[in-house]
């Protein structure tokens, strides 16, 4: 009976030892982590190759705003700006939380959703809204970015905490001159300007049953990939085309971008000139052809491309790329312009393309506009974003592409 006694507190005391290893051992490791996130942050410049010494991707390249004396991270595709973020531990999907927030207190884990809106910044507004930062805002950012056809390309994202905020860019290359003793040095027009980040609003409406909303078991990927691919597909056609209505309202796009290059009435492609040409004409402004990110184009462009022939009569072997224009990443969206028949597309290096984005995103539930007509919901959720070139040498529009 006694060695049992003691078999039992021996077990005890081990217990204890352990749980306080485990906690010790926790915070240490918690304290670690924050470190290395600290270290990581201060990094914050990509190096020359692109690439860290693990062969992962470099952190962010950095700009310095003089006006908020802040550093602003210039995020390349595969970076990610949740990664940047303070992590919350098992932070729901973008999808659940908009399922909880249409549910409300009719959600099965409404009471753990409640938590989560806290733990994750997502506050209410006068108004009936949520109002999404922090984590899961940059989640949200991040998943739009992943299905951003201009991201793919090269543009380089920059998170803005402010309205506006004000970049240099290049006017025009410097002017070189060989001196002359005691001669009077050349005028030279500018070589910087400012462009301007200013956030425009983008907003996407989505309606649905309560009953789908209660009982389907995907509502959470639906509501989420609908949003956000819809989303995403507005803020790529802004970027390229802004557009002829209100456009004050949205992005200039790349193709009004005043000073790029063009070649235009490409009319029906049966040889690969037009592309040659648009290479051709950014070679001219010193862009190298490692720098073209990308040709964007609608499908339809795609589907014309991909069948032209040799020319040879009766012969239907496909027409062969040129080695520069085979190794030229193509991306086809939608988004892009089609008006009829004819079709435009643009080519450049588009890291020359900022696109910024407020780092907040807003979710109004509208249940009371439809529920009493139609027992509907509805979910409004609008981002603040723009586009701005650095360089409008940098890119070439290929306009007039007559498709079949």
């Amino acid at each position: 009976m006694e060695n049992s006694k003691e078999i039992i507190e021996l077990i005890k005391t081990q217990g204890d030892s352990i749980e306080a290893w485990k906690t010790k051992h926790d915070g240490e490791l918690a304290a670690m982590k924050k470190g290395l996130d600290t270290l990581y942050l201060e990094r914050g410049r990509a190096q020359l190759s692109g690439t860290d010494t693990d062969n992962k991707i470099a952190p962010p390249e950095t700009f310095y705003d003089q006006k908020s004396k802040r550093s602003v991270p210039v995020l390349t595709h595969g970076h990610s700006l949740a990664a940047l973020e303070n992590k919350v531990a098992n932070a729901p999907s973008v999808g659940r939380l908009l399922r909880g927030i249409v549910l409300g207190g009719r959600a099965d884990d409404a009471g753990e959703l409640a938590e989560e809106r806290k733990a994750l910044g997502l506050s209410s507004d006068p108004s009936g809204g949520w109002t999404v930062n922090g984590a899961l805002s940059a989640e949200w950012i991040d998943a739009l970015r992943a299905n951003m056809v201009l991201s793919k390309a090269g543009a380089r994202t920059i998170p803005m905490t402010t309205g506006t905020l004000a970049f240099a860019r290049v006017v025009d290359d410097p002017v070189i001159t060989w001196h002359n003793e005691n001669a009077a040095l050349p005028a030279a027009d500018p070589t910087f300007g400012q462009v301007t980040l200013t956030a425009k609003t983008v907003v996407c409406l989505v309606r649905l049953s309560l009953e789908l909303a209660q009982d389907s078991v995907n509502i959470e990927s639906i509501l989420q990939s609908t949003i956000v691919n819809a989303m995403a597909g507005a803020i790529d056609k802004a970027g390229l085309t802004g557009a002829t209505l209100n456009a004050g309202i949205t992005p200039q796009g790349v193709m009004n971008a005043v000073g790029r290059n063009s070649v235009t009435g490409v009319g029906a492609p049966t040889t690969w000139n037009f592309l040659v040409d648009a290479m051709a004409e950014l070679a001219l402004d010193n862009v190298p052809f490692e720098n073209i990110g990308a040709f964007i184009a609608h499908p339809s462009v795609w589907k014309t491309m991909r069948k032209l022939k040799t020319g040879i009569s009766s012969d239907n072997t496909p027409l062969t790329m040129p080695a520069e224009i085979a190794a030229l990443p193509k991306l086809w969206t939608t988004a892009a312009p089609l008006v009829s028949t004819t079709a435009a597309g643009v080519i450049g290096n588009w890291r020359d393309l900022l696109f910024g984005v407020r780092q907040d995103i807003n979710v109004r539930i509208l249940s009371e506009t439809f529920m009493g007509s139609n027992l509907q919901v509805a979910v409004l959720a609008y981002a603040r974003v723009d586009f701005q070139p650095t360089r409008q040498q940098s890119f070439c529009t290929v306009e007039g592409i007559t498709v079949s």
